[in-house]
Order: C-alpha cells, then structure tokens, then sequence
C-alpha cells in the first residue's frame, strides 16, 4: 500500500506544510544537516509508524525466563522480514539447538528518558498470532478486535516490547504497522514522517543519508539486495529504502546527498540513478558520494579500498597512496554513471569527493589518483566538490590527555575551543583555530583543481575516544558543554569562519542524538525539546546569512 501511495503524496502534502510561506522555510540555507540513524534506541522517532523503527526480531525463552537465546538465525522469515511461523528452521545458515518459544521486538528501547510520545498506539496487521505488550506498553482489551489492536503507552516508564507466542502458519501476520498517537490505518500512510521529526530538519537545504543507508561497513552489492517499502523494518540491512529518501526531500524541498555503498556494482548505482531520477522533483539537486570516509581505517571500506588499488595498480607507491587512488577512480566511475543515468538532466547531480580534514594531502591524491594511468586526474571525470569535516575540539577527547581536560570546568573548555592556550602542546588559537587551517589548506587545495569546498560533517566533536571514552568526568565535562550556552555562541563562530574562509554548503552532524560517552552529536538531545543552543545558532546563521555562493538560489 505505501509504495503505491509515494508517487502521489508530495503534491498533496505542500499543499498543508507549505502553507503561508511564499517559499519553502528552507530557501536560500547555507546548512544542510546529516540524519540521526534509523535504530530503535534512536532520539528522533522519524516515522509515524514506529514498526519502521523497531528492533530486530529477538527470540525468547518465556519458561526459562532468557530474553534473548540468541537463536535469530533459525528464525523462518519471508522476503520482507516478517515471521512465517515460531518453529525453527534447522537448514538455516548458523542455526544450531534452538531454545526459544516466543519472539519479540523492541520500540524506544534507548535511553530516550521519557522523549517519545505517550499515548494510544495502535497497531494494525494481517493474519493472525498471539501477540502481547509489555513495560511501558499496555493492550486496551475493550477497543481491540482482531487485525487491529489499540495499545496504551506511558514513555515515562521506559520502552515497550511487542512479543509473539503463536502464529497461524496458514495465515501468519503480517503488514505490521503501529501507528503513533494521532494516526491510524487510514492516516499514517499518507503523512509517513512524523511532524516533530519534519519540524527538527525543515530548515536544513541538503539532508545526507548516510546513516540512513546504513553506510558504513554496508555489504550491499546488488540493487536487489536493496531495502523495500514493505520490509517490516528499517533498522537492519541496508537501512531505509531510496523511495523514502526521495519522498522526504520532496516534501521538504530539499537537496538529498546519497552515499553509496563501497561495494555497489554499476548496475547498481546506474538503477539507483534512475530511480532517483523518477522520484525526485525537477527543481531539486542531488549530491552523490562514494561511500564514506574511505580514508578512514576504522570502516571496512577502507579496507576494501586498499585491497582494489593494490589489486588494481599492482606493488607500486605505498598502500595508503593506492588506497586513495582507487578511491578517487570509483568516486570518478560513481559520478560519470550517475550523469549519464541523468542525461541531459546530469547538471543537477553534485559529485561529491571525501577527504580527512586534518590532512589535505588526501584530497590531492584523491583527485589527482595518479595512479589510475589510464583516467587520471579523476578531476577529469566530473567531479565537482570535495568534503571535509572541519569539527572542533577532537584533540580534546584523547587518551593521553584525559585526566588533565577531565579536571577542567567548563570556563577552562570554552577558552580551549575559542582562544587555546589551556592544554599544554595544544594547537595555537585553539579549536577553532585548528580547524581555520584546515579550511584553508583544503580550499586552496580545491580552488587549485576547480572544486567546490563543502562539508559533509561539521560542528563539536567533544568525545572520549581509544579508551578515554569511559572516562565518566570526561564525559560529564563534555555533555555539559554540549548543553551550555555558550557552545551556541562556538557554533556561531564555527559557521562563520567556515564562511569567511571560503567555504560554501555546510553539513553538521548531527539532527538529533542523545549525549554519552559516544558523543555528543545531536543539535538536539530529544526532537520533542528543540530550543538547544546548538539548534538555535544553526536556525539564526541560516536566517542572518543567505547562502553565498554562485548558483545557490
């Protein structure tokens, strides 16, 4: 039903969020913003139907009392995810002595303190099977029929959990939906996203998607292997379906940056492309990146990148310049399979090339790859920005620093990020400073080969990290900066010298997100309590300055 719905709904649904503005609220940012990933545990709840956003299936042993037997391999799922029946299937790849009786799933199981919405949930399904509802969650016999049950939940007491006990296998449930309070069967299919999640990014000209694509470490390779509509979740996999992305830029008239999964064949990103070309407005751009941080060894598609430039250059320069080569050529290949799927229509893609801020030596050998004798300079190929991520404050959060910055109060943090001089053998000027020359090497760099200069990521990046992440008064001093006024004031600061220094479209990271040892990332905490400082400098820069650069408009 959702996928025949899409191809409809922007038209409808401007006709209410637009209404009163001459122009959509995001015309003429300089922001765009990366989404929150699509995870149960998440702050944001994106969607008006929470089964989108729940847990994987866990299996259960209610008679041993075991919460999860780690059995979800033997699981008998059909081609969307749902559950055929309870009764393992032994052929499965890595299913051995199953001990379950019942499933479940998981529904703002995070630390989320009570920031979703309470209220009458309700769930609608096909088919048939025992289910029952637990910890903040409550099924209203009396206004539940069958196919259709109406539950009751208290977000102050914690997530809820949806379990079955039995399923009829001559007509298992499935199309699973649980509405959020305010929508039903007949109105959530239409309205999709939820209206605190489209008030949080509405502002932001580009959303990127990396988290919702799931990214980093993807082993997606075909385009069959692609997420659905009709998956029963979003959370697993390959994330959020490519149609979902579209429909939420149309609604929002925004520009969407897709990052494409490292292992993706051509056909793959050809029939991406074109499928985004379908969906998309006609007035909307589209920014294309391969991958994600492929300069970063932390992911697997660094690896994978250094495997194909060795197996594609053979012994020769050092494995990281081979690495970055091959880097560069795919990002070439990306792009020119992206136009040509366009066509004549090819002058509205971006092609985006990724470099490490700290070190614009990665951007020169990404988009020189001299090493791909046969295509080099992969400049050549129709690429037409690179991306950094100018954060402030990550030297803060190092492991042979912790004790001292963890003793800091938050006065001594703030002259750090704005003027140095607090940590000894820190950067001169301080944070902020630091990430100045940054800007500055990456421009000319660019300026040099006709690229643009934008952000992918962008803001704080005060966290722990190799150890000191566990470091519970780093991580208090840090979370209360985050909370403080006068990060607002940083962040002001932030975005202005990316400007004043020659930067053009600029993407924080993140949305939304909780504050712990993990960072810090969100411009909110909880969408449902948007007035953070973090948030208010984003809305007052784009509101003070218009975007700047030619063609912006």
């Amino acid at each position: 039903m959702i996928a025949l719905l899409i191809p409809a709904l922007a038209s409808a649904f401007d006709s209410v969020f637009h209404d009163g503005f001459e122009f959509p609220p995001n015309h003429g940012s300089p922001l765009g913003s990366n989404l929150d990933g699509v995870v149960d545990w998440s702050t944001s709840y994106t969607f008006v139907d929470a089964m989108k956003q729940s847990r994987d299936w866990i299996t259960q042993d209610t008679d041993g009392g075991v919460w999860d037997t780690g059995d979800e391999a033997c699981l008998d799922r059909d081609d969307n995810g749902y559950l055929r029946s309870l009764a393992p299937v032994l052929s499965n790849p890595g299913c051995s002595s199953p001990s379950y009786n019942a499933v479940a799933t998981l529904f703002s199981f995070g630390d989320l303190a009570g920031h979703y919405p309470s209220g009458r949930y309700i769930v609608s399904y096909d088919g048939n099977a025992t289910i029952s509802y637990h910890f903040a969650a409550q099924k209203n016999l009396a206004l539940s029929q069958p196919g259709r049950d109406v539950v009751d939940v208290d977000a102050s007491q914690g997530g809820w959990m949806m379990r079955l006990t039995a399923i009829d296998t001559a007509n298992p449930p499935r199309a699973i939906h649980v509405w959020m309070p305010g929508f039903d069967e007949h109105s959530g299919p239409a309205q999709l996203f939820h209206p605190d999640f489209l008030a949080l990014v509405r502002r932001n000209r580009v959303l990127r998607f990396m988290d919702w694509m799931n990214t980093n470490n993807s082993g997606q390779q075909e385009f069959a292997q692609r997420p659905r509509l009709d998956d029963v979740r979003w959370t697993t996999g390959g994330g959020v379906p490519l149609e979902m992305m579209v429909e939420l830029a149309n609604r929002l008239d925004a520009d969407p940056w897709f990052t494409m999964p490292h292992r993706a064949s051509d056909d793959y990103l050809t029939r991406f492309a074109q499928r985004v070309h379908a969906l998309l407005q006609t007035n909307r751009r589209v920014y294309v990146e391969y991958s994600n941080e492929v300069w970063n060894g932390q992911f697997t598609q660094s690896a994978y990148a250094a495997a194909m430039g060795s197996a594609a250059y053979g012994n020769v320069a050092s494995a990281y310049e081979r690495q970055l080569s091959w880097y560069g050529q795919r990002s070439a290949q990306t792009c020119e399979l992206w136009k040509s799927a366009w066509g004549s229509q090819a002058s509205r893609i971006t092609c985006v090339l990724g470099a490490q801020a700290a070190n614009a030596w990665t951007q020169q050998q990404a988009a020189d790859c001299p090493l791909w004798t046969a295509g080099a300079p992969c400049t050549a190929h129709g690429l037409d920005a690179v991306a950094i991520a100018p954060y402030i404050g990550g030297y803060l959060g190092s492991p042979s620093t912790q004790d001292t910055v963890a003793a800091w109060s938050l006065d001594t943090l703030f002259d750090e990020l704005t003027v140095g001089g607090a940590l000894a053998g820190g950067p001169g000027g301080g944070a902020l400073a630091l990430s100045a020359g940054w800007i500055d090497a990456h421009r000319s760099v660019a300026a040099a080969r006709g690229l643009h200069l934008v952000s992918y990521e962008g803001g704080q990046h005060l966290v722990g990290y190799s150890g000191a992440e566990n470091n519970a008064a780093l991580t208090a001093l840090f979370t209360g900066a985050n909370r403080d006024a006068r990060m607002g004031t940083v962040y002001a600061s932030h975005l202005a010298q990316w400007r004043d220094h020659g930067g053009e479209l600029f993407m924080h990271f993140t949305a939304s997100g909780g504050y712990d040892k993990w960072g810090s990332w969100g411009a909110v905490e909880y969408i449902d309590t948007p007035a953070t400082p973090k948030q208010q400098a984003l809305l007052q820069f784009i509101a003070a300055n218009p975007c700047w650069w030619p063609g912006c408009e």
